[in-house]
């Protein structure tokens, strides 16, 4: 038999795209990680993933480990669930990061619930990665590369995202029509140096131009509501200020040509693939994210 704590570290692997986020959830080192993926290799006799620099990839071994480890480790993770029964309505658990919730989600979550009425929703937020690996949820919606990323059995992608300037009409019409909004206080989010893609760096979108970077906030949630507010510029997915642009508490400073495609992907995961609640539900989120984007779009052409 293989060693079931190298299984479960390959899958986890496998899910995160990431030893560290793997080991984060199996409150193991990414050393420990890595020993136990090393193990697993030595019992088959083939590598399973190949060492990237930076990033892995799984080999043709892998992949074929993979069909046949995924269908059961998720029959196992659906086990308690399918032997207790199921009476009265089933607790569905949904893990999603906190701005995503708050500017997307939540005014959805209606609707959501009123499709699926045999279930009781339970939502769990994160704010890092490696929380979002410890969170125990039926289904979770990661935020992750678009490129280089493995891919599992048991996901659904979410449309491709766009990312924009947006301000606050009243900010806009405060400092006049002519005002060129480069010269207006720009908002970032995440720490100095950590922006994960250059759609997200002011210096792609200020191409030379003498621009004030004025606050950072922690997350993209906080730097939109400081916009909505009037602090500034911000820097926006498409979903997430979908209803904003339609409402009008945001609209958006750049033209449509000038937007710039998102390195990242919000995917929707789940681990049993015998749980068609949770397949269904990633479908109606996507659909639901299609949508947004949809009406977002139409946004984007009324710039200041």
């Amino acid at each position: 038999m293989p060693p079931f704590a190298a299984l479960l570290a390959f899958e986890a692997v496998l899910r995160h795209g990431s030893m560290t986020l793997a080991g984060d959830e199996l409150r193991l080192t990414q050393s420990a990680i890595s020993h136990r993926i090393r193990a697993l290799e030595d019992y088959f006799g083939v590598a399973l993933l190949e060492r990237l620099n930076p990033g892995l990839r799984v080999t043709e071994a892998g992949a074929r480990l993979a069909q046949e480890l995924g269908p059961l480790l998720g029959t196992l993770a659906g086990m308690r669930r399918r032997i207790a029964g199921q009476s009265g309505q089933r607790v569905f658990r949904l893990g999603l990061s906190g701005p995503l919730l708050a500017w997307w989600l939540s005014p959805r979550l209606p609707a959501l619930c009123a499709a699926f009425p045999d279930l009781s929703v339970e939502v769990a937020t994160w704010d890092t990665a490696a929380e979002a690996a410890r969170a125990e949820v039926d289904l979770a919606l990661l935020w992750l590369p678009r490129v280089g990323r493995l891919v599992v059995p048991c996901e659904l992608p979410f449309p491709i995202e766009s990312v924009f300037p947006v301000a606050a009409p009243g900010l806009l019409d405060a400092k006049g029509a002519d005002q060129d909004w480069h010269s207006l206080p720009l908002l970032a989010k995440g720490r100095r140096g950590e922006e994960t893609g250059r759609e997200w760096s002011w210096a792609t979108w200020l191409r030379g131009r003498v621009g004030h970077e004025a606050i950072r906030f922690r997350d993209i949630g906080s730097s939109l509501q400081a916009a909505v507010d009037g602090n500034g510029v911000a820097l926006a997915r498409s979903p997430l200020a979908a209803d904003a642009l339609r409402h009008r508490r945001l609209i958006a400073v750049a033209m449509p040509d000038e937007v710039h495609t998102c390195s990242k992907m919000q995917i929707a995961r789940w681990r049993d693939p015998r749980d068609q609640t949770a397949e269904c539900i990633s479908a109606w989120l996507v659909t639901s994210a299609e949508q947004a984007i949809g009406l977002g779009n139409q946004g984007l052409g009324e710039t200041a």
